[in-house]
């Protein structure tokens, strides 16, 4: 049922960002029954509990970047002809992925990640969100490997899930803000991630130069 799906969206979104901007403390029934314009029974009807909806909506925090690039890639992915197509998308994404922007995102993931090593429900949450995102880039992963674009001696859910993690370590060297090597990570990063499915990695960056007044 779409309406009840979309009531449920609702209630994730809205807590999501309460967490966001004030923890999990600041989560409050009434608050968000209030900014969804629902009643609390539709809460325990969804979550069973307040701290059902917290586990359900850290779980939407943590995926939901993953999806939103993940379901972009799927789209533009099923329009290439070709692997150079295919090679020349995958290099905007991966851009994309590690750009400093979304350094938020990744420190947003990591919070929730500790927070679930002490919280099974919480951690239970979390594998359901990840293999929904692993299959939304595994499927047209499959499609590219049916197509002879990328190697076909890898599963693509797996593989989604080790690129997770690498865009998730990527936090490892932003802890003090910009690191004046993050460069050379991403060409690493890059690198290993084109190697892993068979294509060529993106050209190196040459550093800018100034030129010389006569």
């Amino acid at each position: 049922m779409p309406e009840i799906n979309d009531t449920r969206e609702r209630l994730l979104k809205a807590t999501a960002a309460v967490i966001d901007k004030g923890g999990e403390s600041a989560v409050r029934i009434r608050d968000i029954t209030k900014a969804c314009t629902i009643t609390a029974p539709s809460i325990y009807h969804f979550f069973g509990s307040r701290e059902g909806l917290i586990d359900a909506a850290q779980a939407y925090r943590f995926s939901r970047g993953q999806r939103e690039l993940g379901l972009a890639f799927s789209t533009a992915l099923y329009k290439c002809r070709s692997k150079k197509d295919l090679t020349e998308l995958a290099h905007r994404f991966l851009d994309l992925m590690f750009a400093p922007e979304r350094r938020a995102t990744r420190n947003s993931r990591l919070n929730v990640l500790g927070n679930a090593i002490y919280r099974p429900e919480l951690s239970k949450e979390l594998a359901v969100a990840q293999d929904l995102s692993n299959k939304i880039v595994g499927d047209p992963l499959r499609y590219a490997q049916a197509k002879g674009w990328v190697r076909d001696d890898f599963n693509p859910e797996m593989f989604s899930a080790w690129l997770n993690g690498v865009v998730n370590s990527r936090r490892l060297i932003e802890m003090g803000g910009n690191h004046p090597l993050a460069d050379e990570w991403d060409v690493i990063a890059k690198r290993s991630i084109c190697l892993a499915i068979g294509i060529a990695e993106p050209p190196r960056k040459k550093a800018r130069t100034t030129k010389k007044r006569k």
